[in-house]
């Protein structure tokens, strides 16, 4: 299976590509980035880093790279970004502009037009009421709900060719346990290994499940 990687670089997206290149049904993946990855990774015979200079747009030369992915893990972007302008840039702009151009517009080779999964990475604070009013950080997990609202909405008009997940973790804690993850974790929280293993699953496999909220992706 050939899958696209956008967010390779950070914290949850190296764990994502590190497990990617160890399961053997992924046999090629295709690292979206604005930068070269560290050699340790661009080594391997799986992975082609595509240098984005704008991930607004898709040239031909790139479309050409990601032509017959059948998933993407989508990781890019922070936790909180204080510059509205620039997180609805990065959150939904990219994002749906991505999910735009991996749709697939006709039938696969063998007359099939299999259905493209595109795995989201929000966050479990984000908040899809646009309306509803917040205590805390919110206008940007108002940008992270109007995100997961777009991608629903492109979903559903395009419910015969894409599918979404979106995966909504807690605070996620490094593999290594510190006492300092320890009293982080008295709140929601998800270990990155596991947060990334569900990604990976839901990319290869797809799931009935549309939205993994913290407890789901624990359990």
């Amino acid at each position: 299976m050939k899958i696209i990687l956008a967010g390779s670089t950070g914290f949850i997206g190296r764990e994502v590509l590190e497990q990617c290149l160890q399961t053997s049904s992924i046999t090629a993946i295709i690292a979206l980035s604005r930068r070269d990855l560290p050699l340790s990774a661009s080594n391997n015979s799986k992975l082609k880093v595509v240098i984005m200079d704008d991930f607004l747009c898709y040239p031909e030369s790139v479309l050409i790279e990601i032509k017959g992915a059948e998933a993407c893990i989508w990781c890019l972007g922070k936790a909180w970004m204080p510059d509205n302008d620039s997180a609805r840039k990065v959150c939904i702009d990219y994002t749906i502009a991505a999910a735009k151009a991996f749709t697939p517009s006709s039938p696969s080779d063998d007359g099939n037009c299999k259905k493209f999964r595109f795995i989201y990475l929000s966050g479990g604070a984000a908040e899809r009421d646009q309306t509803r009013s917040l205590l805390f950080k919110q206008d940007y997990r108002r940008i992270r709900g109007q995100v997961e609202n777009e991608l629903l909405a492109h979903t559903k008009k395009h419910q015969e060719s894409f599918e979404t997940y979106i995966m909504r973790p807690g605070l996620v804690l490094a593999k290594e346990t510190s006492l300092r993850d320890l009293i982080r974790s008295l709140g929601p929280s998800i270990r990155v290994d596991k947060l990334a293993s569900v990604m990976v699953r839901a990319a290869l496999s797809g799931s009935k499940s549309q939205i993994y909220e913290n407890a789901a992706i624990n359990e």
